[in-house]
């Protein structure tokens, strides 16, 4: 089952402007209640709700939202963490958005995937784990929402896998996945092939190739200006044969 967590919630009128750091100055942490087309604004003790939430799946956890008005009225809703802002450098909470469900309607979450156990295809088999599905997306009543999904992986060899359809889940869930995907599979590391001898030595032998080409070129250049160097002797000869006398 998900953690169920009880946190205390001031409702706060103003939205917007300096409010929110007036409120995180002052050790507190501006939050969003949406749910049926409408939002509150709330207010939360910092320390409470880092504490909640400390290594806890924003998803999977149950929130029992104890909500204080101005006047002290105080009403409870359920809902879920919808998104967690952290300052980066402060490592802080900043703000926080809830959804509010009900407890008879089901919901529809991302819940997380661990795998149990060992596959004997990786301890014995020299294969690798692929975790290919880290969420499987669920639809079950609040009161059925696991907190998350166990897989045992023990028996898988190498080439094996345990697609969606054949994870065991708790009652009262469907899963909304498509069956035939894998969550879990064994796999060989790929290992790059040397290339063989005669790819090697065709590698080799291309940039010679390229050269005996440029080779080729220059002999054919250097036979055409040879050409060009004996065509003005043909030229000077001709015309030695037509200065000459005639004989009488």
């Amino acid at each position: 089952m998900a953690k169920r967590l009880g946190i205390k919630a001031k409702v706060r009128a103003e939205i917007g402007g300096r409010r929110p750091r007036r409120i995180r100055s002052s050790g507190r942490v501006p939050a969003i209640l949406y749910g049926a087309g409408t939002s509150q604004a709330l207010e939360l003790n910092g320390r409470e709700i880092a504490e909640a939430l400390h290594g806890a799946s924003s998803e999977s956890v149950l929130i029992d939202l104890t909500l204080e008005s101005e006047g002290g009225a105080t009403t409870k809703k359920i809902a879920l963490i919808r998104e967690v802002q952290h300052d980066p450098l402060r490592d802080t909470i900043e703000h926080v958005d809830f959804h509010a469900i009900e407890e008879n309607k089901k919901l529809r979450v991302e819940v997380p995937v661990h795998e149990i156990g060992e596959a004997v295809g990786v301890r014995t088999g020299g294969g690798i784990l692929d975790h290919n599905l880290r969420t499987l997306r669920v639809e079950c009543l609040p009161k059925d929402l696991p907190e998350r999904i166990d897989v045992d992986v023990s028996a898988l060899e190498v080439g094996q896998a345990i697609h969606v359809g054949e994870v065991k889940l708790p009652d009262g869930v469907t899963v909304l996945n498509t069956k035939e995907l894998p969550v879990f599979m064994v796999l060989l590391p790929k290992v790059e092939e040397a290339p063989t001898p005669e790819a090697a030595a065709a590698a080799a032998a291309e940039p010679e190739v390229i050269r005996q080409k440029k080779e080729g070129e220059e002999t054919a250049g250097g036979a055409a200006e040879k050409s060009d160097k004996k065509e003005p002797a043909k030229a000077e000869a001709k015309e030695g044969a037509k200065k000459e006398p005639a004989k009488k």
